[in-house]
């Protein structure tokens, strides 16, 4: 039986790539942080915790497997430091045990649009500095496929909740800066393009950007997710520099609070950039992926799924 290998796991597309994967005749070793939790991911699974940064707990896990993805990784930290060893450092542990027990296993790394940042011209964000760090390591191994999604999005996402449930009410925040805009996957059609990466020969060694292969400016946007939410959303402009002043009002948030916010400054700072891009030609030349979900379609779901609950 086919042995898959799989970090991150507990996460919104770890779970979602892992009900994919259970439902195939495959064995799937979930790996998990000892301090993340295991609700989300399907019973099939075999669950293993671990520490990331020891190669040789990874090596004891990795014997047999044939494809590994590596998702795991830090949206939030308080400092470049910790982004880097959450994804920059990580990912070196994990190839290194790879390298000593499955060398011919096939090495996933998701990374993020963030890691080219606006224009192609770098990253803007510790966190997207980190993730290039992670692909400039990858790229040093053999046997890879880097897959840059932008804004990953759908039901149980957690991060984006907030903005549907407020677009549920009827309004939507519109950053007043020309230019901005942002690309978007909706979390199956990426599941899809993962699973096909083990019988795509031609996607190895590449970097594959899967999107809608389109920019939406803010109220582009809206307008979109009014069609999908079959109802009026009234746009509340926000010029850019509170934006980003509202990162930094998170971080204190979060610094009182004991949490680190996934929105701060920098993250602010990204929202309202100009000249982020849009090309999905390559995932579509290496593995014959294109988005399966009409966004309308992809939007219905997410917002249907942040419905109010019934108390019992």
């Amino acid at each position: 039986m086919e042995r898959v290998f799989v970090t991150g796991a507990s996460g919104f597309l770890g779970s979602r790539l892992l009900e994919s994967l259970a439902s195939e005749e495959l064995e799937v070793v979930a790996a998990c942080r000892t301090t993340s939790r295991l609700g989300p991911i399907p019973a099939r699974c075999v669950v293993k915790r671990v520490d990331f940064m020891d190669p040789r707990a990874l090596e004891r896990l990795l014997p047999g497997v044939t494809t590994i993805y590596h998702l795991a990784g830090a949206t939030a930290a308080r400092s470049q430091e910790q982004f880097d060893l959450s994804n920059a450092a990580v990912t070196r542990s994990l190839l290194a045990a790879r390298s000593s027990v499955a060398p011919d296993a096939l090495f996933v790394y998701v990374s993020s649009q963030s890691a080219c940042g606006p224009c192609r011209e770098g990253p803007i964000t510790p966190y997207g500095r980190s993730k290039l760090m992670g692909e400039v390591i990858v790229r040093r191994s053999e046997n890879w496929v880097i897959v840059r999604p932008p804004a990953v999005f759908g039901p149980g996402d957690e991060a984006a909740a907030p903005l549907f449930r407020l677009a549920r009410r009827g309004l939507m925040p519109v950053p007043l800066k020309q230019g901005s805009g942002f690309s978007l996957i909706f979390v199956d059609d990426l599941v899809d393009l993962l699973r096909r990466l083990g019988d795509s020969p031609g996607a190895r060694g590449m970097i594959l950007e899967p999107s809608y292969g389109k920019i939406w400016g803010w109220n582009e946007f809206r307008k979109v997710l009014e069609r999908a939410a079959g109802r009026r959303i009234l746009p509340v402009p926000v010029p850019a520099r509170l934006v980003v002043a509202a990162g930094f009002v998170s971080e204190a948030a979060g610094v009182l609070s004991g949490h680190c916010p996934v929105f701060d400054r920098h993250k602010g700072r990204e929202l309202v950039a100009e000249g982020w891009t849009a090309d999905a030609s390559s995932a579509k030349r290496a593995t014959g992926w294109t988005p399966a979900t009409r966004i309308e379609d992809a939007l219905r779901l997410t917002l249907e799924s942040c419905r109010p609950r019934k108390a019992d």
